[in-house]
């Protein structure tokens, strides 16, 4: 029996499993990593943690390094591993730092981790960890990707790994979490958030397995615009909006663009930098705050909200219940601070400054991509922290680097 002889119902079945077969060809064709990438997404999706405290709360071992914010967790009941709370990540990941290669981990299907950027995809593989303790609470058999740091355009040496990983939504979405920087602290609860007396939580959404809220944009003296923007608790920026929307409705914003770049999961991206007018988010109003403005073909790509307006408050994160709530923290109003120096500095486990780019043309043929700052305006820069790196390179007036004692240029910062 040929196919022109076969019941309508069977060859309904056979083209539907042809067109099965085509597409999982053309995923394979153009990278299996792409498959297995969405299959990662879903690996943890009836993962349960074992609460183990008879409280409801617990505080985690926390810090935060500039704005964003880390915790110590327990991996196979042995090893501690700093990990970033990204709720930017739709799956939790690896690097192959010293304590990560301790585990011993086996090495399972090949993946491909993209983002920012317009180099090549991270190469990564999936792997499992036996369990994973977050304070009280205790997931087993967890799929994590693990990402080599010589497979990856994030890092130009291992020795900027000044953390273990993330912890993506997959791990973030069982809790409800509250962050607060002026006390150094990181809570989470297996249970809803109740909000104390004045406190009024907004809803949330979750699309793409990443935290979306509503926000209203004076993007400049003229315009104002409603749009949703993803919570990115990974990201040190302020703000990300979106380059084609902004040129495609002929919208530009008040005040100099300066030239930035910044680094993803794939590799380097170039990008405009300014300020938008205002920002309103949850119950709170922000002026004149950087953004970040990504190119891409899509208007509604990278729109996104930072840890470097996040971490200026109180975050309260609720998966439980979708609400969340952003306050002022106490007497620490929101600090818009903008790089001016055209300099991607970042620290390495020596404490030291490394440049990951440089666009400041007084300082292009001195200071080179990989090269180490030693001081600045004469202060060590193991004591410089990133936050503080920040405020010298916001300020108008003279910047001295310095890469060792007697190699120093001194450049003069001006404002918009």
């Amino acid at each position: 029996m040929d196919f022109f002889q076969l019941p309508i119902q069977a060859k309904t079945l056979m083209f539907i499993q042809r067109q099965l077969v085509l597409f999982l060809l053309l995923l394979c064709l153009t990278g299996c990593g792409i498959a297995n990438n969405l299959r990662l997404r879903q690996a943890n999706d009836d993962l349960q943690p074992q609460w183990n405290s008879s409280e409801a709360t617990a505080q985690l071992k926390a810090e935060f390094n500039g704005y964003k914010p880390y915790i110590r967790v327990w991996v196979n009941g042995s090893t501690e591993l700093k990990l970033l709370v990204d709720t930017g990540a739709s799956f939790s990941l690896l690097w192959d730092t010293a304590p990560v290669r301790q585990l011993q981990l086996q090495q399972g299907y090949r993946l491909e981790v993209g983002g920012f950027g317009q180099q090549q995809d991270s190469a990564a593989f999936q792997t499992e960890l036996a369990s994973i303790a977050v304070g009280p609470a205790l997931f087993e058999k967890v799929q994590v990707a693990m990402i080599p740091m010589a497979g990856t355009g994030y890092f130009l040496t291992p020795e900027e790994a000044t953390y273990d990983g993330v912890m993506g939504h997959d791990l973030l979405r069982h809790f409800s979490w509250v962050f607060d920087r002026s006390t150094g602290q990181i809570s989470l609860s297996p249970q809803p958030y109740v909000a104390a007396k004045g406190e009024q939580l907004q809803g949330f959404t979750i699309s793409w397995r990443k935290v979306v809220v509503q926000s209203s944009l004076q993007l400049n003296s003229q315009t104002r615009i409603d749009k949703e923007l993803l919570l990115d608790t990974g990201s040190r920026h302020y703000l990300k909006i979106n380059q084609a929307y902004l040129d495609n409705q002929n919208i530009k914003l008040d005040g100099k663009l300066r030239e930035g770049a910044d680094f993803g999961m794939s590799g380097r991206h170039s990008n405009q930098r300014g300020k938008i007018t205002e920002l309103r988010l949850g119950a709170q109003t922000m002026a004149q705050v950087p953004a970040n403005i990504l190119p891409g073909d899509d208007e509604d790509d990278w729109w996104l909200v930072g840890s470097g307006v996040l971490m200026q408050h109180r975050l309260v994160l609720d998966y439980l219940s979708q609400r969340w709530l952003l306050q002022p923290l106490p007497q620490q109003p929101f600090q818009a601070l903008f790089n001016l120096t055209g300099l991607e500095l970042r620290k390495v486990q020596s404490g030291r400054f490394i440049v990951r780019d440089n666009l400041n043309t007084a300082l292009q043929g001195w200071l080179k991509v990989g090269d180490e700052v030693l001081q600045i305006n004469g202060i060590a820069s193991e004591d410089i922290s990133k936050l503080a790196w920040l405020g010298l390179s916001s300020k108008a007036g003279s910047l001295t680097l310095c890469r060792a004692v007697a190699d120093c240029r001194s450049i003069r910062l001006t404002a918009d």
